[in-house]
């Protein structure tokens, strides 16, 4: 029975295949469509929010500061934040605005963004500011865990 119903499956595609006809010329599309179709597709993406990924461990309390022009860290309480990678980079001197931010900054419109996705056992957090955003970080139980956040950044137009 199986052998029966794989040789009428084998016969049903070559008769198809075989019997397939070219598209007329026609009726294809232009590459100049398919262009069009790409640069729609290109702008499409451009319109998505930049999702912004930071992690790292934290023991303590503090902020990262977010503008158009810089990203800074500031310390409140305890420890300091350690193994802190900003978009999957290491971001080792926290009192340094990361390269990668440079140019992402002012094509950003920070005053509208937003968390996304948040893990970690006590308070992450964003505030918008005018001229951007503060994202806190605070740790309070004994002992450190890691903490990790995803924040959506809408593209200026």
């Amino acid at each position: 029975m199986k052998t029966a119903l794989h040789v009428i499956t084998l016969c049903a595609i070559v008769g198809t295949v075989l019997n397939a006809k070219e598209v007329p010329s026609d009726k294809r599309l232009s590459k100049s469509v398919s262009r069009g179709s790409a640069a729609a597709f290109d702008e499409a993406v451009a319109a998505q929010p930049k999702l912004l990924r930071i992690s790292s461990w934290c023991d303590g309390s503090g902020k990262i500061v977010f503008t158009s022009d810089s990203v800074r860290y500031e310390h409140r309480h305890w420890d300091v934040l350690r193994k802190v990678l900003f978009d999957g980079e290491p971001w080792t001197n926290l009192q340094q605005t990361p390269i990668a931010w440079t140019d992402l900054g002012p094509s950003l419109d920070l005053t509208r963004a937003w968390i996304v996705d948040r893990h970690g056992r006590d308070v992450i957090a964003l505030e918008r500011t005018a001229d951007g955003f503060d994202l806190y970080l605070s740790d309070s139980p004994n002992g450190g865990a890691d903490y990790s956040v995803t924040i959506a950044i809408p593209r200026r137009n």
